[in-house]
């Protein structure tokens, strides 16, 4: 409490120019600055969002193009399982080299496989426990080193389940997948054990062609490729190996830096084993682009910030020196010398308050000066002031002196029995009351229908039968509901005055009451229509007040007010045909 008193007497004490500064600072500069900050936060929030989903998704084409590959080769796994001419092979024990070269000439199949699917199939080796065969590029002798290795114990250990791990070229130093089982007869002896290595350039190229650093790892926790070259591959590793999820990004530190993480997991058929594409990138490299543009975007608010400033000044500087003046002259005026005068040009409030001050000293003088004529000069004062307020008194006849002469004149007519005056001045004297009593607050459906009948039984006293009016409300509506006033009255005014007064005889005039989600109440007559171009223009500048027909207003004010109360959703539209009448329809909610 004793903070916001000591801040409102620094306030009061700063000076009108620098109150001005103040109020442009905070009213201008700082909701800007504000705005611009937010902008700039919700473009780099947005913009990393869509690139992890952008690399997600071409992951996940990656991932597409590598399970096709996967699906390729397991396709041939099983073409070769039960093969009898690989089982004749594997259990024939040579005698010679010419009975062994022609088994392996009239086997064609794995040659058919590797033309057929060359794109993805690297080689096709079968390690078979026989030693009287010679090692081909197909039939390979598993010696003991071979049984040793650890991805042959564990294809063993799958027991003619697929197994997938990879390959590493020692000629090339590159890696490629391979898929291997154990192939059996259908007795299950053990045939010996299959190797398909998948094209290197299936799963590297892909990779190493991607700006964003990319890894395929085996089990989250080798890496087979990997676009980028690091020292130590263990700290991505180390955040990537507890992740299971199939598809998964978000953000990760790396390097003491926040990065974004994409993974992208490869799950091969009937396999424990999986691959994961995994693509990392610091945030600076996202939002360096974001930076750029924002300060692009921020150089003109930054220069209309500076040119209004300089207008501020220069218009805060003007104004506080013409307070000083007046101020000098307020105080030459206190202690009795009234012969400084000042002059301003233009017609703003300042200048008239120099004016009333000059006239006020000119007064004073000649009060001062002329000491006999000091009465005189207070009659004409009086007089004057009297003047003008019995002009003023003249001028305010207000609604509640037409409503009391209205209820006289309903007396006067009941006194001479003219019972159709005397209703005619009792339903105006209702809607003249109706009008001094209406706010802001809603009112019933019920009063507002009322005072449309007072309406239109005053109508009905001008034309006659010319003019057939109905109001229908449905069986469903709330009477009792509550609605904006005077919305429903001034339609029907509208109808009358551009619709039906031209009318020699039946015209028609329906005010119909529904109700669904919302009320809509409709104002149909059959009276002069609206021609297409004119109708065009009156929805066109609906809701314009200033651009509308001085005629609309009427319609444009409802229309307004209705959406400044309800919102965008309701208001009013307008169907018409020239010659066969206007049908304008209002919609607003149910308010209990």
């Amino acid at each position: 409490m004793r903070l916001l008193q000591k801040l409102r007497r620094c306030i009061r004490n700063i000076k009108i120019r620098e109150k001005m500064l103040l109020i442009y600072f905070i009213g201008g500069i700082l909701p800007m600055l504000c705005v611009i900050l937010y902008n700039n936060h919700a473009t780099k929030k947005m913009l990393i969002q869509q690139t992890m989903e952008s690399e997600a998704a071409e992951l996940s084409l990656m991932k597409d193009a590598m399970y096709e590959n996967i699906r390729v080769i397991s396709d041939v796994s099983k073409r070769l399982y039960f093969d009898k001419k690989i089982e004749k092979i594997a259990f024939t024990k040579y005698k010679n080299y010419e009975e062994l070269l022609d088994d392996y000439n009239s086997y064609n199949k794995i040659t058919d496989c590797l033309k057929a699917y060359y794109q993805e199939i690297a080689f096709i080796k079968i390690y078979l426990d026989n030693p009287t065969i010679s090692n081909t590029a197909n039939f390979i002798y598993a010696e003991a080193s071979t049984k040793q290795e650890y991805w042959y114990k564990k294809t063993i250990e799958a027991k003619g389940n697929v197994y997938w791990s990879y390959v590493n070229d020692t000629l090339t130093k590159k890696k490629s997948l391979r898929l291997s089982r154990v192939l059996y007869t259908q007795d299950m002896r053990q045939v010996g054990v299959l190797s398909i290595v998948m094209q290197n350039k299936r799963t590297e190229l892909p990779i190493a062609n991607r700006k964003t650093k990319t890894l395929l790892l085996y089990n989250n926790n080798e890496i087979v490729h990997s676009n980028f070259k690091e020292q130590n591959y263990y700290q991505i590793i180390d955040i990537i190996k507890d992740r299971s999820e199939k598809v998964y990004y978000g953000k990760a530190i790396y390097k003491g830096q926040e990065c974004f993480l994409v993974l992208v997991r490869v799950q091969p058929d009937y396999s424990e084993n999986y691959f994961t594409l995994a693509s990392i990138g610091p945030y600076e490299q996202i939002t360096k682009d974001v930076n750029r543009t924002s300060m692009a975007e921020c150089l003109p608010f930054l220069i209309c910030i500076v040119i209004a400033g300089c207008c501020i000044a220069a218009f805060s500087y003007h104004f506080s020196r013409q307070i000083n003046q007046f101020q000098e002259t307020m105080h030459e005026a206190a202690i009795g010398n009234f012969n400084t005068v000042l002059h301003l040009e233009g017609k703003d409030e300042l200048s008239m308050l120099y004016e009333d001050l000059n006239i006020m000293i000119e007064d004073i003088k000649h009060l001062m000066d002329e000491v006999v004529a000091e009465q005189v000069q207070k009659e004409k004062l009086n007089a004057r002031q009297k003047e003008v307020e019995f002009k003023m008194l003249a001028s305010q006849i207000n609604p509640h002196f037409l409503y009391n002469t209205l209820e006289t004149i309903r007396m006067k007519a009941i006194v001479n029995k003219q019972s159709e005056i005397a209703e005619l001045a009792k339903m105006l004297a209702k809607i003249m009351r109706r009008n001094i009593q209406v706010g802001e607050q809603l009112v019933t459906l019920e009063s507002e229908l009322k005072l449309v009948e007072y309406y239109l039984k005053i109508q009905f006293y001008r034309f006659g039968d010319r003019i057939q009016s109905e109001i229908i409300v449905d069986e469903d509506v709330d009477i009792d509901c509550l609605i904006m006033p005077l919305i429903i009255q001034p339609l029907v005014e509208n109808a009358f005055v551009h619709g039906l007064e031209s009318m020699d005889t039946e015209g028609k005039l329906l005010i119909h009451v529904s109700c669904d989600s919302d009320m809509i109440i409709t104002v149909e007559d059959n009276g002069s229509g609206i021609s297409p171009d004119k109708l065009l223009e009156i929805m066109k500048n609906l809701n314009d007040f200033e651009t509308l027909d001085r005629t609309h207003i009427g319609i444009s004010n409802v229309n307004q007010r209705i959406k400044l109360q309800y919102g965008e959703d309701f208001g009013l539209t307008i169907a018409s045909k020239e010659g066969e009448g206007t049908k304008v329809t209002l919609k607003i909610p149910k308010v209990k």
